[in-house]
């Protein structure tokens, strides 16, 4: 009484000291309790069914199975609908397989995108052509019966899976198969730090542009900070390359200002002489001061 009463209360510690979790450790040997057994009962299409097999380990097996049809049942953890076209035989090693599978419905364990799935090879769809029967799982144990358009069955354990389910309770896990430890180590369950500068693609090619973008705005409601004003800007504006090397920038010299241009007056034009009487002409010899004379009529 003492010995299971020892055994329970260390089983509970070690549920609770789990790194899942409870609930996350008693669901894991759940599924691994499943993993121990193969049945599957095959409904042929038309007489595409035929064939007997009987297998002790990949090393003492015998038979040759052809099957175009579905199978509905469990193998493993997986627990659904397969259609599937196989051809199957030969005896002990000299065993060779041609499956193709495709889940018509089926549990999570069944879905092929899955990060369990993809975490590594399970073996529970078969799409490729395989040496012994693609199971990955050399100790396996089977019987399968094909009667031609009768159903038939297929039936069979996995010994490994038993020792994978005996020291799960001590949280160790050899198959590779507990979701706690695919959600730790798949790549796809990996949290990525996201930060605001993980955002930014691209920054502005101009400097102003740049120095603006680093201004916070306002939380007033109803106002729009003024990017310009540095008295509301807690933020200094940033140094350009010279002034962090050290280098004063070149000071520009001020311009001389330009006087304004003066307006040019027009050159004074003889006025028109009326009309009938001759142009008067300026005589070259004359002096400056002088004017020339007018003839009287006698």
């Amino acid at each position: 009484m003492r010995r299971r009463l020892f055994m329970i209360v260390l089983l509970c510690v070690i549920a609770v000291s789990a790194p899942a979790g409870i609930v996350s450790y008693f669901r894991d040997r759940g599924a691994d309790f499943l993993d121990i057994f193969l049945f599957r009962i095959s409904a042929p299409r038309g007489a595409r069914g035929i064939g007997f097999r009987a297998r002790a380990t990949a090393l003492a097996q015998v038979g040759a199975v052809y099957f175009e049809g579905e199978h509905f049942g469990i193998d493993r953890r997986g627990i659904g609908v397969w259609e599937e076209h196989r051809k199957q035989g030969g005896i002990s090693l000299l065993s060779f397989s041609s499956v193709e599978n495709e889940i018509i419905w089926g549990n999570y364990f069944l879905k092929p995108d899955t990060p369990w799935m993809r975490f590594q090879e399970r073996g529970l769809i078969r799409n490729d052509i395989y040496w012994d029967d693609g199971r990955k799982h050399f100790f396996s144990v089977s019987v399968e019966l094909q009667p031609s358009i009768l159903p038939g069955f297929e039936i069979g354990i996995y010994p490994v899976e038993i020792l994978d389910f005996a020291v799960g309770f001590l949280t160790l896990d050899p198959q590779n198969d507990d979701l706690a430890r695919v959600q730790k180590y798949a790549p796809e369950f990996e949290e990525k730090e996201t930060t605001p500068t993980m955002e930014l693609k691209e920054l502005p090619a101009d400097f102003e542009t740049l120095k603006k973008s680093t201004v916070p705005l306002s939380h007033e409601p109803g106002k729009f900070h003024s990017m310009t004003n540095k008295a509301e800007s807690p933020v200094e504006p940033l140094k350009t390359m010279t002034d962090m090397q050290g280098k004063k920038p070149e000071e520009k010299k001020p311009e001389s200002p330009v006087e304004p241009a003066k307006a040019i007056k027009p050159k004074s034009e003889t006025p028109p002489a009326p009309v009938g009487q001759p142009v008067p002409t300026p005589s070259k010899n004359l002096p400056a001061s002088s004017t020339p004379a007018t003839k009287e009529k006698s």
